[in-house]
């Protein structure tokens, strides 16, 4: 359950650094400071810079940007008190599942790419191709914005779980392994809050 623990991981982290302050230097709290504005901000702009680069080649970049997708997507829950698990509950319901880590549904959206039934969805955007796939993870974006702009903290967790989903379906679309996410989130980990750069400008937060 790597990624299940990391994402875990990272979300307590969040939650300590929201009621401890963790300083001038936090770029969590940084982000705390400037409010729910900025952070759906960032959500987009992060979404966005990983629908580019999925376009791409490069999968170590396509990797960073997805940690900080979920990193960002982990500063909303704390922002609006939406706890990691009702997410997990909302991804499962998505899934078809119950009860079943991260890890575990890359497996079952694997087991669905070459499913015979034409009426599955998971089937269905993998026949349609990277691109289908692509503007759901926008418009699964938009709606993330939407909810937590209406203060709606169920609406919070399906629409993150929604955006979940939609991105570990182009993860499996691009051929790249639950591990090599699990890996790079535990390897962000040890920066979580910490003062940082984002990708090559020089604007420290």
């Amino acid at each position: 359950m790597q990624i299940q623990n990391a994402l875990q991981e990272q979300y307590d982290v969040i939650l300590d650094r929201k009621t401890s302050n963790g300083g001038e230097k936090s770029y969590t709290n940084y982000l705390y400071r400037e409010g729910l504005n900025k952070i759906l901000k960032k959500c987009g702009e992060e979404c966005f810079e990983t629908v580019i680069a999925a376009k791409n080649t490069d999968t170590e970049e396509l990797l960073g940007e997805l940690c900080d997708v979920f990193y960002h997507i982990t500063v909303l829950l704390g922002q609006e008190s939406v706890p990691f698990s009702a997410v997990m509950q909302a991804l499962n319901v998505r899934c078809q599942t119950r009860e079943q880590p991260v890890d575990a549904l890359f497996q079952v959206i694997l087991d669905r790419k070459d499913a015979a039934d034409e009426t599955a969805y998971t089937a269905y955007l993998f026949r349609e191709g990277l691109d289908k796939i692509l503007k759901k993870v926008g418009e699964a974006c938009s709606l993330l914005l939407i909810a937590a702009k209406g203060c709606d903290r169920q609406g919070i967790a399906d629409e993150m779980a929604n955006l979940i989903y939609h991105l570990m379906v182009m993860m499996v679309c691009k051929g790249i392994p639950a591990e090599a996410l699990g890996e790079a989130l535990d390897r962000r980990n040890g920066k979580t809050g910490n003062l940082k750069q984002f990708h090559q400008t020089n604007q420290n937060t």
